[in-house]
């Protein structure tokens, strides 16, 4: 299934999604409608009920739409449960002798089998088009057809996304992305207070999946260490992710090498394309991921001006308290210094994320830290998690800059210490084992088209994927973390 959509076929025997026996769809024409054409959706047709399947939409966005990568290159299997269980072997036997006496009867061995399971989670779009706009002429063709095609590419949008930075401690309506389940699955803890531990990225062991560039470009030296790593945990490299000025930083280190074959490239093109790697371990492909850059949509990393949905929370409150000495600080001179900072907070939800709340100025030094203290701002529907900007030295608000997201785990205010472990202006990437040994997404159905019931002059309907990221082998892949962008 790897590159290929789920589609109906896989289902084939599966009571739902409109199958059963020639006799049971029989009777159920005769309850439904008289006749076998298609009823209009203002009628009461029972036509109108009919859940439709998109895969030949979504194939024609998914293949055509280039900025989706990572979508493209999972293997997609079927799911029969909103709740997928699934085996993972652990080890062969224990790492004793296996060397015998003649005759003798060898010692008892057991493979050691691992139960996980994984939450399919939902997506969906709502989409609706008046009913004068269907009897106009339009510029681009059938309108319903193009505000279907419109919502599926929106939708493979906040999915490619979410294959990368989705968390479930966030947002539980959410799974958990490629990043979160990498840093789970090797045992690096994930406080609700940050993203991630910079003290156990450091640890002994932990580097071999964790690699902080600390604002720096991502070197050959760094692909041809990372790529041993994968291999001495038993796994094979095979695609390298990273945002696109990341990819295109590492490629610039290779054209003071490029050499000309002659004859002359013809009609004078000069140049070349670096889009692999050749290390120890194999072959590396190169997929600039343009989901992979920080902060929001298009490349944004500052906080919003405005709410970015009427759903989305209120703004937060943040304090910054006095600068403090720290051990585990990350201001040093150099590349990632201290200086003068206003820190701004936004508030987020499952539907979308507030304007920002400010502090005021603070100076840290190097070698300290300061202090947020973040109080909610309330709303309808509440935050589940905050994200965390931070100014230039000695700039205003609005100069803040995205780094990093934190859980609100409840009720009151919540503290957050910046020691300087996420820098503005940085992504990250991935190297990671590209198979079905790897990972895979869990898909319980293909991508549907559900029609409303028709309550004004227009024409209404959801467009639904149901779907979880599983990843089996967290150590066979590799997380950048602070790689330079810009």
């Amino acid at each position: 299934m790897s590159g290929n959509m789920v589609s109906l076929k896989d289902y084939e025997g599966i009571q739902g999604f409109g199958f059963g026996s020639s006799t049971d769809v029989e009777q159920l024409n005769k309850a439904l409608s008289a006749g076998s054409g298609r009823a209009p959706l203002s009628t009461g047709g029972g036509e109108i009920l009919r859940v439709e399947s998109l895969e030949a939409t979504l194939r024609v966005t998914t293949y055509t739409l280039g900025h989706i990568k990572f979508w493209k290159m999972l293997s997609k299997l079927p799911a029969f449960s909103t709740s997928e269980e699934y085996n993972l072997l652990r080890d062969y036997g224990s790492n004793a002798g296996a060397f015998t006496n003649e005759g003798d009867l060898p010692e008892s061995q057991d493979s050691v089998y691992e139960r996980k399971s994984a939450m399919v989670k939902f997506l969906g779009t709502t989409r609706e088009v008046t009913h004068p706009m269907t009897l106009v002429r339009p510029a681009h063709g059938n309108v319903i057809g193009l505000e279907t095609q419109n919502g599926a590419i929106w939708l493979l949008e906040r999915l490619e996304r979410a294959l990368f930075g989705a968390r479930s401690d966030m947002v539980s309506q959410e799974f958990d992305g490629l990043i979160k389940q990498i840093l789970d699955g090797v045992g690096i803890t994930t406080p609700a207070t940050m993203l991630y531990d910079a003290t156990d990225v450091l640890a002994a062991g932990s580097e071999t999946v964790v690699i902080d560039k600390r604002g720096g470009d991502v070197t050959e030296d760094d692909l041809e260490t990372v790529t041993n790593f994968v291999v001495e945990n038993y796994g094979t490299p095979t695609d390298l992710m990273f945002a696109p000025k990341a990819m295109s930083n590492i490629a610039k280190q290779f054209y003071p090498r490029e050499r000309v074959n002659l004859p002359a490239p013809q009609d004078g093109k000069v140049g070349f394309a670096v889009t692999s790697f050749l290390s120890q371990a194999g072959l590396i492909q190169f997929h600039p991921d343009i989901f992979l850059r920080p902060g929001r949509g298009q490349g944004v990393c500052t906080a919003p001006t405005a709410q970015t949905s009427p759903k989305a929370p209120n703004a937060p409150t943040v304090v910054a308290g006095a600068a403090a000495p720290d051990t585990k600080s990350m201001f040093k001179a150099g590349s990632t210094p201290g200086g003068t900072f206003i820190w701004q907070v936004t508030a987020i939800n499952r539907f979308g994320e507030s304007t920002a709340g400010a502090s005021g100025a603070q100076a840290v030094a190097n070698g300290s830290s300061s202090l947020l203290t973040i109080t909610d701002g309330g709303g309808t529907y509440p935050a589940t998690a905050y994200k965390i900007y931070r100014s230039i030295d000695g700039g205003a608000a609005a100069t803040s800059l995205y780094l990093t997201m934190i859980a609100r785990p409840g009720a009151g205010p919540i503290t957050y210490t910046d020691r300087n472990w996420f820098l503005p202006k940085c992504s990250n990437g991935l190297l990671v084992q590209n198979n079905i040994q790897n990972f895979s997404v869990r898909q319980l159905a293909p991508m549907l088209k559900i029609p409303l019931a028709t309550v004004a002059a227009s024409i209404r309907w959801m467009q639904l994927l149901y779907l979880v990221l599983v990843l089996y082998t967290p150590r066979k892949n590799v997380l950048f973390i602070n790689v330079k962008d810009s």
